[in-house]
């Protein structure tokens, strides 16, 4: 190798494959979460670009709004989060793993329901669909509640049952307004964000070498966690004055999380890697969404720096790891990820820009744009590579199991 691309691209260290104890199914829902955010992207870099004046406003602007909205929540971001919830929530939990067809059955609800929920006349297919999708959520809610029945106590209300409550508001997005940005964000942060503080808890515990919550702040998270999704509830539903209040309740809940997990110490001392670079990129998304809903700024800025930035970015880092050893192969290059994930949160930035009237140099963010696409074409390509060679090494023992 040349010695500058050696020391842009320094090789990883040897990888060990995971011997599989039970039959892996996240293969199945990720390769849905891959296709939908191809869909998704483009078409937010078409509706992004009719917004900066590159292309014309289509006709059918707020119908396609509202679908890439559908996309990113339902397909992209909820699929993801299943094959996470439903692969990994009995190690994280401590629970009994359930049986993997019925699990299996949730993914083909999703796809199957989010087909017939397209725009159609007459209307009653897409209301079976809306119904399907709903009912897949709400599937993972009751596998997820039984694994936290049976899992250790310790971890049930930091994370059993965190995880479990937070399928519900992906199982009510049909039926809303996703294109409001008051229930986007109610959706993202009751839902997706929960979710993503359960995994953080197992990510900063196992891979950067951090501490478990300990006995005596389990019931200040929990009554740190009841009072964001209270407040976050009311000020979609009912009060738009508490967003303030719900997004200080948020902030507070990163840092204690933060804090009794020791992010911050302990990915000092594990050292700049991709893996490093996602939990802090996350967390810095997370914490600086919930900074600009303190302030009277545009809420559409506080849903991109979510769903754009920090679910996007956990989503590249993490999925890139969990891959690599559940096919034996690695999916990325550390330090080539590192590069996709700082791209992406240039452009996620930039993104989040475009509500306070800041439009970056055209030339500046087509190069960003070209980029990342370039880098997050090759990281699909080896995603689908891995994802391949899990579903390969599925033997006929492991098939019930």
């Amino acid at each position: 190798m040349h010695p500058l691309l050696r020391t842009l691209l320094p090789p990883d260290p040897p990888l060990t494959g995971m011997l599989f104890s039970r039959r892996p199914i996240v293969q199945r829902f990720w390769l849905t979460g891959l296709l939908a955010a191809w869909a998704g992207l483009a078409l937010g870099v078409w509706l992004w670009s009719s917004q900066q004046g590159l292309l014309a406003l289509p006709p059918a602007w707020d119908t396609l709004k509202l679908w890439h909205a559908r996309l990113q929540l339902e397909l992209f971001i909820g699929s993801f989060l299943l094959g996470f919830a439903l692969q990994s929530g009995p190690h994280v939990i401590g629970g009994k793993a359930p049986a993997p067809i019925p699990l299996l059955r949730l993914l083909a609800l999703l796809q199957l329901g989010f087909l017939l929920s397209l725009p159609f006349s007459p209307a009653w297919p897409a209301w079976i669909g809306q119904s399907m999708v709903s009912a897949a959520y709400l599937g993972a809610c009751y596998f997820l509640a039984h694994i936290t029945r049976t899992g250790d106590r310790q971890r049930m209300l930091t994370r059993g049952i965190p995880l479990t409550a937070s399928f519900l508001p992906l199982a009510v997005a049909p039926w809303l307004p996703l294109e409001e940005p008051q229930t986007a964000l109610w959706i993202l942060w009751c839902g997706p964000v929960t979710s993503a503080l359960v995994a953080a808890q197992q990510l900063i515990q196992n891979v950067l070498g951090g501490t478990l919550i300990r006995p005596q702040q389990v019931r200040p998270f929990a009554a740190l966690l009841i009072a964001a999704w209270s407040l976050t509830t009311l000020a979609a539903f009912a009060a738009p004055m508490l967003w303030p209040a719900a997004a200080l309740a948020w902030l507070a809940l990163l840092l204690f999380t933060a804090q009794a997990t020791r992010l911050l110490q302990s990915a000092w001392r594990f050292g700049f890697s991709a893996i490093q670079l996602t939990l802090l990129l996350g967390f810095g998304s997370a914490t600086a969404a919930a900074l600009l809903s303190l302030l009277p700024t545009p809420p559409d800025a506080a849903v991109h720096l979510l769903g754009a930035g920090m679910f996007t970015l956990l989503i590249l880092g993490v999925a890139a790891r969990v891959v690599s050893f559940f096919s034996g192969i690695p999916a990325l290059n550390d330090r080539l990820l590192c590069y996709l994930l700082l791209l992406w949160s240039s452009i996620a930035l930039a993104r989040v820009s475009t509500p306070f009237g800041w439009h970056p140099p055209e030339p500046l963010l087509l190069t960003l744009i070209l980029a990342a696409l370039l880098l997050f074409a090759f990281w699909s390509a080896r995603m689908l590579l891995c994802l391949r060679k899990i579903s390969q090494k599925i033997t006929p023992d492991l098939l019930y199991k």
